[in-house]
């Protein structure tokens, strides 16, 4: 490949957060992958190209060139080449390489298939949301599945099918999806076979004080398709003072004297802004 000058660079010192003495190997660049073998630790650490978020040549030292590479999947790792030139051309081709200009240079267009080639629709059937459904156990006495969604007039960012506690009327349905971001009303992902569940929905849009009574009957509802439960957890992954200042857009979270018998969970996860401020930090 035209691309990679130096396929194969001896004597190369790995060093990482996790580790505090160095490794030292062998560093191999090729279409696909930078590998950095360690022999003595019999270890290898693979790179995928376009995993590569970050490339920095830093400032010669006695020991070689130093290459910093950070990663989309929060891997940092400095690499210290004896020679500044082999440097130069790793970081100029992993430059290229983590940047294609087509995307048909893609890694995933890589694959080359049998003689029998695949349909290009093959893997769109590979998952059936209805089959995983049947093997949680819906629809039952519980669970029903409603078609309200199958043009996705209701919710243009849910699936077609929604699986809905068989007690909550249209009406209940409609009601909650306008009273929600997005129209997301609260809907199963994930059903246990004691009956215990996971639903998802976004944000209420309550404000300061705004309610819906048919929202309210829909976690109510939600509630009771669990026998064995007293009460529900709303876990808002949010920190609760965001879920607070939201209030003033006119959203926000649920108001624990409309709703009856919920207890609420915050996990304090920040914005995305925050979260992509974070991936900048050393």
């Amino acid at each position: 490949m035209e691309i990679i000058k130096t396929p194969k660079i001896e004597n190369v010192r790995m060093l990482d957060r996790y580790s505090k003495v160095p490794s030292q190997g062998t560093l191999y660049l090729t279409a696909t992958h930078l590998i950095f073998v360690d022999p003595d630790a019999k270890k290898e650490t693979w790179v995928l190209h376009m995993h590569i978020a970050s490339l920095e040549k830093l400032p010669l030292t006695t020991t070689g060139s130093p290459l910093l590479i950070r990663t989309k999947t929060f891997l940092s790792v400095t690499f210290v080449i004896p020679k500044e030139r082999d440097c130069h051309d790793v970081f100029i081709s992993l430059q290229q390489l983590s940047q294609p200009s087509n995307v048909r240079d893609l890694y995933c267009f890589s694959y080359t298939p049998p003689a029998e080639e695949l349909q290009r629709a093959a893997g769109w059937n590979f998952y059936d949301l209805q089959s995983e459904y049947h093997r949680m156990g819906a629809p039952n006495e519980h669970w029903c599945l409603t078609n309200l969604n199958k043009d996705y007039e209701l919710c243009e960012t849910y699936p077609r099918y929604l699986y809905v506690p068989c007690s909550a009327s249209v009406q209940t349905l409609i009601g909650s999806s306008r009273f929600r971001s997005k129209g997301r009303l609260p809907v199963l992902s994930y059903l246990y076979k004691n009956m215990a569940s996971i639903s998802r929905c976004s944000q209420p849009l309550s404000g300061f004080s705004a309610r819906c009574v048919e929202d309210e009957k829909m976690l109510n509802h939600m509630l009771k398709t669990n026998p064995n439960a007293s009460f529900m957890y709303v876990v808002d992954t949010r920190p609760k003072i965001n879920a607070m200042a939201n209030r003033a857009a006119g959203k926000g979270y649920e108001n624990e004297n409309f709703y009856e018998n919920i207890k609420f969970q915050f996990l304090g996860v920040e914005n995305i802004h925050v979260m992509r401020n974070s991936l900048a930090k050393k």
